[in-house]
């Protein structure tokens, strides 16, 4: 018994079903697609029509991931290497964060507060763990700093 590989009209409804429900990236539906056992070309030719019908819009996915990861307290460099993995640029990242204009300081000290409120820093040690903690969530040490020295 053979199993064939899924026609484009299958793979086209496949994208459209999950298109439907978010947005993806390129990389990601292309991956799903893939996974359903579609070919190279058509699957590239299901990328490119979906394009062509603005269903899949890299652009809109990148500003949809900006959006929700900073309104989850995560910083521009989290972002980006979240990105990275979707095969996203750098420079696409920083266009699209530019013209959401978020305020990363504002993002950054708002994590800060969450965490670990008003209470004070009591040593070296415990200023350099809630560092570390803005510094993992992906905010750039000026951003940091001024998160501390605001509630400080």
């Amino acid at each position: 018994m053979s199993v064939t590989a899924p026609d484009i009209s299958t793979l086209k409804q496949a994208a459209l079903n999950w298109l439907s429900r978010r947005d993806y990236s390129e990389a990601q539906l292309k991956t799903r697609l893939q996974r359903i056992g579609g070919e190279p070309a058509p699957v590239q030719q299901v990328l490119d029509w979906c394009k062509a019908q603005n269903y899949l819009n890299q652009q809109r996915f990148v500003q949809m991931l900006l959006r929700s990861r900073a309104n989850k307290g995560y910083g521009l460099a989290y972002i980006i290497q979240e990105c990275r993995q979707q095969q996203i640029s750098r420079q696409q990242v920083l266009d699209c964060a530019s013209e959401l204009e978020l305020d990363w300081f504002a993002l950054a000290r708002q994590q800060y507060l969450k965490k670990y409120g008003l209470s004070a820093v009591t040593d070296y040690k415990d200023k350099v763990k809630r560092m570390a903690y803005l510094q993992r969530r992906g905010f750039s040490s000026e951003q940091i700093e001024f998160a501390i020295n605001q509630t400080e």
